[in-house]
């Protein structure tokens, strides 16, 4: 599709007009039936989300944000809170997707047009001339799973929803007086006491008999589903070890570093002055003869004379940036001006001034005032580099013959790892207890993260033949295939495997019970009048708390405690925290927010205009949810018992 774009606009707009008609009808989905298999994890009317494409899209989220912040630790985003916020994220843009194919919204051809020439991920694959490279768009597409009609249709999906989003978002607003009345109220402070009843203190108390963790194992069974795993064993090809076995003497070092030892200690810089006479692009005739005859007649001009280069352009140049200082653009390297203006400048020698120039600036008389060349840097101050070098390239080289053979090893000696570990020098690893959703040790993350190898040790013939996967891209220059040892299949946990933690939940929730009903009769004896500690428990120091403030008290109890009635103080309040304990607050006084500077006011008020529209989003979401009967399937893990282990 995009060689069609890139030779034909007209058949580019046409095929744009089907595209577009044709995702109002199927949604950008409709492109791809890539991870349609497998347990489903939400569904909405029309519409079911895999755990497969659950875990695709986290694996691109993951790496979204590696590549754009190299030194984040990728391991944070594999939690259960940040898997589940991904699949969030995945129904709401089913339910605005949904609302798009019934509301018929559509985007226009030129908007497409425009988002497909203005992207900005297409356009850094195009080649100086501009042209597309579109092998390499298909290649790094289908990494993704996608090919390059579903990337379009991604785009035109995204102005659509952005009518719909955008349609929302676009027309809120924030009234001053409303902010300012939210804001003052949200970073008013408050002076307050607190006690906590800690449910430990309340252990002893709490008895649990076995007949009640019977029934509290029988009531809550799928509590206690243990899931589909598997245990593998793999072998992983990865280019960075590969670098480090090969060896370069320093010979070969000494070599290299003679033959690029001026590009290895930094690159040219050079100086530049310029008369410039600005030319429209598409000037007639005429305008631009009577330009190049002036500025051939400047160029005579400081050609006859270099030394008044400088007075020359001070009176005619245009660009108002460096004609005050005659012309002068200091130093620049190569490749940081427009490429005919770089063209001649680093062809030239010192001194030199060139023929006349053009650019999409105009005309160009240009003098190259100085040239300088970092110095010489010692082979032994470069010589780690150009060992790190040396063995990254060939590592490449040796990893690409490698992988081939990899590859063909594990295929044809499907029965066993061993043989291709013993050709190649690799070492069988050992991972157990992967499921569908990810692997139970968590040493192995950076690998069994990548869903497409989790796919591939669940299929059939790696679980049911137990033969080895195909050798599977995960990134990174890594390969890996992996072979099923033993297959478990998803389960009732046991009351014998579980019924330790089910009676340490029963005692806490016990004890809590205890600590709560203890921490009421201590609100009301303290609301009455009374100023005796309970059972040795006081209330802590005067401690001032706010939304904006850092204290050690949680911020449940801060937002309780903001709550109260500010005109009926002193006030008391509680806050049940569950198995964490009950908390009895006093509230003793208000501290009035002081007045801020205009600059942040004016901030301020913006970002609580940000914050309304986003909730009127979320809001409008929600009635899609009504609308479409969204469902997830699977527990939040910030809900769920956490006794499954």
């Amino acid at each position: 599709m995009f060689e069609t774009i890139r030779q034909s606009k007209s058949v580019m707009v046409f095929l744009l007009g089907l595209l577009v008609v044709a995702f109002v009808f199927v949604g950008v989905s409709g492109y791809t039936q890539l991870d349609s298999e497998g347990p489903v994890v939400a569904e909405l009317e029309g519409v079911t989300i895999t755990q497969a494409q659950w875990d695709r899209a986290h694996d691109f989220e993951i790496e979204r944000l590696r590549q754009a912040m190299p030194q984040l630790d990728v391991k944070l985003l594999g939690s259960p809170e940040a898997r589940y916020a991904t699949l969030e994220r995945l129904v709401q843009d089913e339910l605005i997707a949904a609302a798009v194919r019934e509301d018929r919204v559509v985007a226009g051809e030129a908007a497409v047009q425009n988002a497909l020439r203005n992207d900005d991920w297409l356009n850094a694959r195009r080649d100086a001339s501009g042209n597309l490279n579109v092998e390499q768009v298909r290649e790094e597409l289908a990494l993704r799973g996608m090919t390059d009609e579903a990337y379009a249709a991604q785009l035109a999906y995204g102005l659509s929803v952005a009518q719909i989003s955008g349609g929302i978002e676009g027309t809120g607003f924030g009234l001053p007086v409303a902010a300012k009345a939210t804001l003052d109220a949200y970073f008013e402070r408050r002076q307050i006491q607190y006690a906590r009843f800690n449910p430990r203190d309340f252990t002893k108390e709490a008895t649990v008999t076995d007949d009640e963790v019977k029934a509290f194992y029988t009531d809550n069974q799928a509590n206690f589903m243990a899931p589909e795993t598997v245990d593998v064993a793999y072998l992983v090809l990865d280019q960075a070890e590969v670098a480090k076995s090969i060896e370069v003497s320093d010979a070969d070092l000494l070599a290299y570093y003679e033959q690029n030892k001026s590009r290895l200690s930094g690159a040219e810089e050079r100086r530049a002055s310029h008369i410039l006479l600005n030319l429209e692009k598409d000037a007639a005739p005429d305008a631009v003869k009577a330009l190049e005859d002036k500025a051939n007649a400047l160029l005579a001009k400081v050609k006859a004379d270099p030394a008044s280069f400088a007075v020359v352009a001070k009176e005619n140049s245009q660009d108002p940036g460096s004609a005050p200082q005659g012309g002068d653009l200091g130093l620049f390297g190569r490749g940081a001006m427009v490429p005919a203006f770089n063209d001649a400048v680093f062809a030239m020698k010192k001194g030199e001034i060139s023929d006349i120039v053009r650019t999409d600036f105009g005309l160009h008389i240009i003098q190259v005032t100085d040239i300088k060349e970092p110095p010489i840097k010692p082979f032994a101050e470069l010589k780690a580099q150009l060992l790190a070098d040396q063995q990254s390239a060939q590592a490449m080289k040796k990893y690409a013959e490698i992988a081939e053979t990899f590859s063909n090893s594990v295929y044809e000696q499907a029965d066993s790892l061993e043989p291709t570990a013993e050709a190649l020098g690799l070492q069988v690893r050992v991972a157990k207890g992967v499921s569908r959703a990810g692997p139970a040790d968590k040493n192995d993350e950076p690998v069994w993260s990548n869903s497409k190898l989790r796919e591939a040790v669940f299929s059939a013939d790696a679980i049911e033949k137990k033969l080895n996967t195909a050798a599977v891209d995960i990134g990174e220059s890594r390969l890996v295939a992996a072979r099923v040892t033993a297959h478990q299949l998803a389960r009732v946990r046991t009351l014998d495997e579980v019924g330790v933690r089910i009676r340490g939940l029963l005692v806490a929730q016990k004890a809590a019970a205890l600590a709560a009903a203890k921490g009421k009769e201590a609100l009301e004896a303290w609301r009455g009048g009374s100023q005796d500690a309970v059972d040795n428990v006081a209330l802590s120091k005067l401690v001032t708390v706010s939304r904006d403030t850092q204290v050690d008290v949680p911020a449940n109890l801060i937002i309780a405690a903001l709550r109260v009635d500010a005109q009926k103080l002193p006030a008391w309040t509680s806050v049940d925290q569950g198995l964490q304990g009950f908390v009895v607050l006093k509230v003793t006084g208000v501290e009035k927010r002081a007045s801020v500077a205009e600059a942040q006011a004016k901030q301020e008020i913006e970002q609580y205009a940000r914050a309304w529209t986003s909730s009127e989003l979320k809001a409008y979401v929600n009635l899609l949810k009504a609308r479409f009967n969204a469902t997830i399937l699977v527990p939040n893990p910030s809900e769920a018992v956490a006794i499954a282990g």
